[in-house]
């Protein structure tokens, strides 16, 4: 249950969509699997099986013919399940609280526990509606009359910009997985001629199972590039910041840094103080409902002036141990207060989204010495609005009390240690 939740909120839909993308995603797997996987333990077993096991070049290309028509059959099925949706219309009671959120209809009632559902995004006129990210690759998509009973709706669930960062796929894991599919057969066949006209004209000298290993090893790095190059861009909207994830590489921007939010034609662009700006093709809806979460992001995460004395919070290149007892000494003495920081500095510190991440993590450290009595609420609320995956996982760990060097590591190394910086 969120300590967050804002109060509960009950309000009538007209219209409740349900979206399966991730049993779409299961079937295309089992299809990229069918396709391919009968012919490559086909081909092992006639080469490295012993004689009198070994498969006859019919039985590998019967049992090839038959799985790949399977794995046609389930491809089809995914790209069906993908698309397909399924609409309630009429009226829905729809009643959502710390708990979860209810959908009652006449007499019968589903209820969706609070820790299935991930995340939530308000998708603006013409048709306003709730999208909701749901365990297990389900969407929700709940119908609201306006855009503030789709954010009461957010808040109440403790899905607000204040409260969690939102996570959306742009595009549809469909195209991933049709091009694995057919990435992975092409690969094979130009490998194989590839591999078998260097051995013609003397280029490659290689025995069987060098041979095989080559051309399986190849096959597969090519598939997985080319599966790769199609997944769809990941955007993560966080107090702190966009970071929006390519097949390849990553581009981090912090709230301070956008100059401008804007969703035209269906294409999201955010530009940025300085670097050139990020354009990513979204669809109308989905363009016009992230800008506005961006907006509200960066209107919210100006935490105004640091409070004085923050900069006894920063690490300075301390290990974990000393840079903990320091800030046990500190505390013990009484510092904090001689510095000018009092404890409720260092809360805002921890939830001010534009001070650096090493602060952050301080005063998280800091409020779990002093064993104050929010101290595991706030730190969870700052790591599930923080769009930065190396400081989220800090955070959590520290909210555990259970950080450790690595952790830390792995947020140093983060793209948010510069606003400019970019990763691949």
């Amino acid at each position: 249950m969120p300590p967050h939740a804002g109060p509960s909120f009950t309000f009538t839909s007209f219209r409740i969509t349900h979206r399966y993308p991730g049993l779409g995603r299961i079937l295309g797997s089992l299809a990229l699997l069918l396709s391919v996987g009968s012919f490559v333990v086909g081909v092992l077993a006639a080469v490295l099986a012993p004689p009198s096991l070994r498969p006859t070049d019919s039985d590998v290309l019967a049992w090839s013919g038959s799985s790949f028509l399977a794995g046609i059959h389930l491809a089809l099925m995914s790209a069906l399940v993908t698309a397909a949706y399924r609409s309630q219309r009429g009226a829905v009671l729809v009643a959502a609280g710390a708990d979860g959120l209810s959908l009652t209809r006449g007499a019968a009632t589903r209820r969706i526990p609070r820790a299935a559902i991930r995340s939530g995004l308000v998708v603006p006129e013409p048709r306003s509606r709730v999208a909701l990210e749901l365990r297990g690759g389900r969407q929700l998509e709940v119908q609201v009359k306006s855009e503030e009973e789709g954010a009461r709706l957010l808040a109440a669930l403790g899905l607000d910009p204040e409260a969690r960062r939102v996570e959306v796929s742009l595009g549809s894991a469909g195209r991933e997985l049709a091009a694995g599919c057919v990435g992975l057969p092409v690969a094979m066949i130009v490998w194989l001629l590839t591999l078998w006209l260097c051995s013609a004209i003397g280029l490659l000298h290689a025995n069987g199972v060098t041979w095989l290993v080559s051309w399986l090893s190849l096959t597969l790095l090519s598939a997985w590039l080319i599966r790769r190059a199609a997944r769809p861009v990941r955007i993560v909207v966080g107090s702190d910041g966009v970071l929006v994830e390519r097949p390849f590489s990553r581009d981090w921007l912090p709230c301070t840094d956008l100059t401008e939010i804007e969703a035209r034609d269906g294409h999201l662009l955010l530009r940025r103080g300085h670097g050139r700006p990020v354009e990513l093709a979204a669809g109308r809806d989905l363009a016009d409902a992230l800008a506005q979460r961006i907006r509200e992001a960066r209107e919210r995460g100006t935490g105004g002036a640091a409070p004085r004395g923050a900069e006894a919070l920063e690490r300075r290149g301390r290990d974990l141990a000393t840079w903990r007892e320091d800030l046990r000494k500190l505390l013990l003495a009484g510092d904090y207060r001689t510095t000018g920081l009092t404890l409720e500095d260092v809360r805002h510190i921890l939830g001010d989204p534009s001070a650096p991440p090493d602060r952050r993590l301080s005063a998280a450290l800091l409020l779990r010495i002093a064993d104050h009595p929010e101290a595991q609420g706030l730190i969870r609320i700052a790591a599930e609005t923080t769009a930065d995956d190396g400081l989220r996982a800090a955070l959590e760990r520290a909210a555990e009390d259970e950080i450790d060097e690595a952790a830390l590591t792995r947020a140093a190394r983060w793209p948010s240690r510069s606003p400019s910086a970019r990763t691949s």
